[in-house]
């Protein structure tokens, strides 16, 4: 209520949160996306569980949005959701920033003005608006994050202050963001350690001991893992025991991909982050942020301050580049949200000392901040380009061959987490293929998995039972349940090359014939496949989107192998060729190429069946594999 009576009145604040929404919903997907988007779409049909640690809080509010907002498909409800929580974030960085620009003297006029503009600077960057018009948990995380920061500028503006009630405030925001991603929220411990001392020191430890239950209070989200894990339709890793419980929330699954596990190099992935920030903010606000930062920390009236937004921007960023996968990664960009909010807070630092060093000569300051809000302003055109999703629709054509033209009755075995998270979703919003067992191959460790499997198809269990017990598909496994229904395979570097025997094409899948596979059944599928890949690439026309570029380049990769390796030489070129229109330079792709060409040379043309050892050409691990090995699409 205080922030209506000051200057301005309420329009300051309507504004720095009226433009991102705006924007945010004129751009959002309607039919989802890639990633995590099918899963967590599939997750706000009734209260689900997705992937570790479960995201409980985002499972609340995803099923809200669904069942409570009359507005088109579930996908664009979920969207709509993380647009709306991406604009809440967008108001918590207008009242921290204002308050900031206040504590340094800039006046209220201007203080309100440069707050609009820091808020429009993270909200309008490429890191905030990616996050805002897909199914994702970010732009919740980023409104939590930026509450328990609002909460902490404002006990440091009023200190000494004898109301600690936004200490509390920034404790339950806190339990609530570990409710939602856990490894973000501990990220801020670290700025709100020297708050939290200067409460003890003045209080003792009565701050320390209610600020705890705050946190636990907000912890209590978590109790919806147990109560949904056997009634939700989605509940990856059946939390329905102490040890599943743990197991989800700790999200061991992930805890490899980090530090030295990860293979990139330290270097390279800190220079990651640092071009992801500049593509985002631009090296002016950069710079701006450096004068910030250095006005605040000389001022003992904003020193505290300075050293929470510097250590807010620190963190953050040393903790994606310790992650790595930053390069064509959005949900990277999902962890910098906070960074980006401190840095434009900070650039602003810069314009708010100005102005206050302008004393007196009000429209001057005032005309400086007018200006700052009109140069965030100008940057939203730009990224609204690269993010918006608004006419988005590759998920939806690629639906069709992945998921609504399958067989009756069939067994989908599918190795791409994204086409797993497609089906996911898709199925919770249209129910079309109740016929057809999915079998998500990545996810098979996960508690539960193979038993609920297992329960639902008792056909499966031989086939299920071979897979773990060997680490991967076996032929005989493969070949007695395709005696019985269909069963496809989607392609990818982990299924055995002693399959192919067994594989032929059919569609976007590959399928295991229980009698083996001839060579003219193999030909025939290959080109019903290649005429089904002209229909769709026609429709997708030139994609624009990086990641359905990537989908489509390692579709095109991993077919070329198969073919190449079956000595169907014709249709392995055919493959690269496609992928080569989407990546004309790429090494693997042009190395696969040379290796075809050479053996027909060495052949003189007189045969075009000669089997190709592809063993030089099988990078990484799979689809879901981040070795910096794999074909990369340009653009």
């Amino acid at each position: 209520m205080a922030e209506v009576r000051r200057e301005g009145g309420p329009g300051p604040a309507a504004l720095a949160v009226a433009v991102p929404f705006a924007a945010y919903l004129a751009t959002a997907s309607g039919h989802g996306y890639w990633l995590d988007g099918g899963e967590l779409v599939a997750q706000g049909v009734d209260f689900g569980i997705a992937h570790p640690p479960g995201h409980p809080l985002a499972g609340v509010i995803s099923t809200a949005f669904a069942w409570l907002v009359p507005l088109g498909t579930i996908a664009f409800r979920v969207a709509l959701a993380s647009a709306t929580l991406g604009a809440l974030a967008a108001f918590f960085t207008f009242r921290a920033a204002r308050r900031t620009f206040e504590v340094l003297g800039a006046g209220a006029a201007p203080a309100a003005l440069l707050a609009v503009a820091a808020a429009w600077l993270a909200a309008g960057s490429h890191a905030w608006w990616l996050q805002g018009v897909r199914p994702e948990v970010y732009a919740l995380q980023a409104a939590l994050v930026m509450y328990a920061l609002d909460r902490l500028v404002a006990l440091e503006a009023a200190w000494p202050a004898a109301d600690l009630r936004p200490l509390y405030a920034a404790s339950f925001a806190l339990g609530l963001a570990l409710a939602n991603h856990h490894f973000l929220a501990f990220l801020l411990l670290p700025a709100g350690a020297a708050t939290l001392a200067r409460c003890v020191r003045a209080r003792g430890p009565r701050p320390l001991a209610l600020a705890s239950g705050f946190v636990f209070a907000g912890l209590a989200a978590y109790v919806y893992l147990p109560l949904r894990a056997a009634r939700a339709t989605l509940a990856l890793g059946t939390p329905d025991t102490a040890a599943r419980f743990w197991w989800v929330v700790s999200a061991e699954a992930f805890q490899k991909n980090q530090g030295a596990a990860v293979p990139q190099p330290a270097g390279e992935r800190v220079m990651d982050v640092v071009v992801q920030l500049v593509e985002g903010l631009g090296m002016p606000v950069l710079g701006l942020a450096l004068v910030g930062t250095w006005a605040m920390l000389r001022r003992p009236a904003g020193r505290r301050l300075g050293v929470l937004w510097l250590l807010v921007a620190l963190v953050f960023v040393a903790a994606r580049a310790w992650l790595g996968f930053v390069r064509r990664n959005p949900d990277a960009l999902g962890y910098l949200m906070p960074a980006v909010a401190a840095l434009a807070i900070l650039a602003g630092a810069a314009l708010a000392s100005v102005a206050q060093l302008l004393g007196p000569r009000r429209r001057l300051a005032e005309a400086l901040a007018v200006l700052a809000l009109i140069g965030a302003g100008s940057q939203l055109p730009q990224h609204a380009e690269t993010a918006s999703l608004a006419g988005f629709r590759d998920t939806e054509l690629l639906d069709d061959p992945l998921r609504r033209e399958v067989p009756t009755d069939a067994v989908v075995l599918a190795h791409d987490p994204q086409t797993v998270f497609r089906w996911w979703g898709g199925e919770a919003q249209e129910h079309l293929r109740p016929d057809v067992t999915l079998v998500p191959v990545p996810f098979l460790g996960y508690p539960g998995m193979v038993e609920r499997l297992a329960e639902r198809d008792p056909d499966l269990r031989p086939m299920l039972r071979g897979a773990l017990l060997a680490g991967e598909l076996r032929q005989p496994d493969l070949q007695t349940l395709a005696g019985g229904r269909p069963v496809l395979v989607e392609n990818d570097l982990r299924v055995p090359t002693a399959l192919y025997d067994t594989l032929v094409p059919e569609g976007f899948y590959f399928r295991a014939l229980a009698d083996g596979a001839t060579d003219a059944d193999q030909a025939e599928g290959a080109e019903r496949q290649a005429r089904r890949w002209r229909e769709v690439m026609r429709l997708l026309g030139d994609p624009k989107d990086p990641e359905t570029r990537h989908r489509l380049l390692w579709h095109h990769y991993v077919d070329a192998l198969y073919f190449a390796e079956t000595g169907h030489r014709r249709f392995a070129r055919n493959s690269v060729a496609m992928g080569r229109k989407i990546a004309r330079q790429e090494r693997l792709l042009i190395a696969l190429e040379e290796a075809l060409q050479q053996g027909d040379a060495e052949e003189g043309d007189a045969e075009d069946d000669e089997p190709l050892d592809t063993t030089p050409f099988r990078v990484g691990e799979g689809s879901d594999a981040e070795t910096g090995d794999e074909p990369e699409p340009e653009g």
